[in-house]
């Protein structure tokens, strides 16, 4: 439905809970909303507020919009596909007006054994595309990397260190690169 669609037919007027039900099940069939975020993306779409209460509140009574049950969706996608740590997801659904309470329950089975798993299979995925940096190079880029994604400075530099310590071409102690042709 276009940005229209409270225009009716020319001589009728528009039911506003009509019109603002079929915007939010078009959206929810794109993707999963939390409720405040439909609210919002009712509103911007020109549904009138009270139309928009009434609609969201007989989802939830449906079972249609639930907090709870996108917030748990939210972190399993974008914790198992992004290897997103728990403070990048918290962050994440408080912007999408996801409760604490709710957050947190949420994120529960993301502990620190969790997270520091991720961040060693990131860390080794994007250390096979360093081959052949210096290695406080490499370490840097991974650390970076780690960083931006939200992991903590030492979750980061732990994992950084361990995938370039799988590296054969890499000296730990001395952090320099060794040379793969010694004798020659």
């Amino acid at each position: 439905m276009a940005d229209d669609a409270w225009l009716a037919e020319p001589g009728t007027v528009p039911d506003p809970d009509s019109v603002t039900r079929e915007i939010a099940l078009r959206a929810l069939d794109r993707r999963a909303y939390g409720r405040d975020e439909l609210a919002g993306y009712l509103g911007r779409k020109g549904a009138p507020e009270d139309s928009v209460e009434r609609v969201l509140a007989r989802f939830e009574e449906v079972g249609l919009l639930d907090d709870a049950v996108f917030a748990s969706q939210w972190v399993e996608s974008r914790h198992r596909g992004r290897k997103l740590p728990r403070r990048t997801l918290v962050a994440e659904l408080r912007r999408k007006g996801i409760a604490a309470d709710v957050i947190a329950e949420a994120v529960a089975p993301i502990d620190r054994d969790v997270e520091a798993r991720a961040a060693a299979e990131l860390a080794t995925a994007r250390a096979r595309s360093l081959a052949g940096q210096p290695y406080e190079v490499a370490l840097r880029r991974l650390v970076g990397v780690l960083g931006r994604r939200g992991f903590s400075g030492d979750l980061a530099w732990q994992a950084a260190m361990d995938a370039l310590s799988a590296r054969p071409d890499v000296d730990i102690e001395m952090g320099d690169q060794l040379d793969p042709h010694p004798n020659g």
